[in-house]
């Protein structure tokens, strides 16, 4: 099994997601997602008013690159994002999830609520924007207090794992944080088979 670990506002998350389910499904194994509330990587992206302070041209350059970094790739999966450096409160998305995976409809609802959220069609901070999500999903009606979808739970259940950034993987008992280590999570599901990945 792959579990990726995510939250809505992270734009490497989004960029984790269809990679992740293209592995899962070629080495025929589950893909679980989880959520994990987060800051955005990408919530500093501001403009720099007056003089500039060796820091502040540091987390400019920062920004810029991956800002950059990301379009890129979402290029390359042929992905719409928008980025405005906001960084809304997903908690009711990420509840959403939970609701979402109990219907073995989380992939489907986590690449939607992306989706729209990265191109400015939905807020992930929004009951009714994530009820409508779910509801097309076939979910008949979402409380978001109901003690199922309490995201304090999976937080004291990752911290246990010491999972504090998204994306992370999760695969039989090993971390990787970031989307890059795709290569290696291949490598170890195949269980080590030929060179490693370089």
């Amino acid at each position: 099994m792959i579990e990726l670990i995510l939250d809505f506002v992270s734009v490497n998350a989004f960029l984790a997601l269809h990679p992740a389910k293209s592995l899962a499904e070629e080495l025929g194994v589950e893909l679980k997602l989880t959520p994990m509330r987060t800051t955005s990587e990408l919530s500093y992206v501001k403009e720099i008013s007056g003089d500039e302070t060796p820091g502040d041209r540091h987390r400019r350059v920062r920004a810029e690159y991956t800002r950059r970094d990301a379009l890129r790739y979402a290029e390359v999966q042929g992905l719409d994002i928008a980025i405005d450096g906001r960084d809304a409160q997903s908690e009711i998305a990420l509840r959403g999830l939970l609701a979402a995976n109990s219907i073995n409809r989380g992939f489907d609802y986590a690449a939607n609520v992306f989706s729209k959220y990265w191109r400015g069609q939905l807020q992930v901070d929004a009951q009714e924007d994530i009820e409508a999500e779910l509801s097309e999903l076939g979910l008949a009606s979402f409380d978001v207090e109901d003690p199922r979808w309490d995201l304090e739970p999976v937080k004291m259940q990752l911290a246990e794992r010491e999972i504090f950034v998204v994306p992370t993987f999760w695969v039989d008992g090993e971390r990787y944080m970031g989307r890059q280590h795709l290569p290696m999570i291949r490598w170890q599901l195949e269980r080590y088979q030929g060179p490693g990945p370089l």
